[in-house]
This record gives C-alpha cells, structure tokens and sequence, in this order.
C-alpha cells in the first residue's frame, strides 16, 4: 500500500498533467472568443457626456462621475457613482445609475437591452451606440432621431 503523502502525490501529478494541457486551449479558445467579440471584459469610464432634457451637455468629469461596465459573452452590467464632497470636506460616493441586460453587436453598433435598471428604461427597450475600438479604448456614441444624445469613452481594465 502506498503511503498518504505518496498517494496524494500520485494524484496531483496526473492532474497537473491535465491542467497543463487544458489551460493552453482555454486561453487559445479565450483569445478567439476575444477576438471575435471586442467587448468582453471590465471597463472603466474615462470620459463622456450626455445630452439632458433642456437640450444642454452635461459633462461625467463635471458631474464627478466613475463608472465600470463588465461586459460577458452575451450580457453586460454598469454601475455609475458620483463622488460627493460633504460639509466637512471629505469625499464619499454616492449612487448614481447602473444597468444590467443582455447586447447584441455588428461591425458598428453596440446595442444594449437593459432589464434591470436604475433609470426607468422598460424591457425590451434598447439603447443603439454607434462604436470604435481605439486600442484598449471602447468608444461610444448614441445618436436618437437625429439628435447626438450620449458619447463616452471606456478604458479596457483586463
């Protein structure tokens, strides 16, 4: 009979034998996934702007906005915060927006449908981006009857 410490041992090595030729055709299958689908992966907010319901620009940086958007195969989810500077001068954050839903892409639109979200949007609803990639940079633009709405640039974070 063996010993436990050599039993065990006995176990690990076939199973880094396993592991070792799995993980090179998961990142392979990984790096394909990625390849046709740009989106996946964690996002930072860098910048951006949208346009209110007076028709005036309201700026992210002004507003004191921060926002990380995680996009999967077929989902993504966002949540936005404001940072908030209070009466003794320290900074805290504050809820601002987040939404969660599934999106389709083609080789120039970015198309959300949100379902869970903090903004009133119905299911089913869709918000359309016109988009380009710029290295590690997702750019995006929503244009609704003709009119420029939104435009926000994320940094890609892994």
């Amino acid at each position: 009979m063996l010993a436990p410490s050599r039993l065990l041992l006995s176990a690990l090595v076939p199973l880094s034998l396993i592991l070792s030729l799995l993980l090179p055709l998961t990142s392979t299958a990984l790096a394909s996934e990625l390849m046709a689908n740009p989106f996946i992966g964690s996002w930072q907010l860098a910048s951006g702007k949208y346009l209110d319901d007076k028709y005036e620009w309201q700026d992210y940086k002004n507003l004191n906005l921060t926002a990380i958007k995680v996009i999967s195969f077929s989902h993504f989810s966002f949540t936005t915060m404001k940072e908030i500077e209070q009466a003794d001068g320290k900074k805290r954050q504050e809820f601002w927006a987040a939404g969660s839903g599934r999106y389709e892409f083609t080789d120039s639109q970015y198309i959300e449908y949100p379902q869970l979200n903090s903004f009133g949007v119905t299911p089913g609803e869709s918000f359309v981006f016109e988009y380009q990639m710029k290295g590690q940079q997702l750019h995006t633009k929503r244009i609704e009857q003709g009119v420029l709405k939104e435009v926000e640039v994320w940094q890609r974070l892994d």
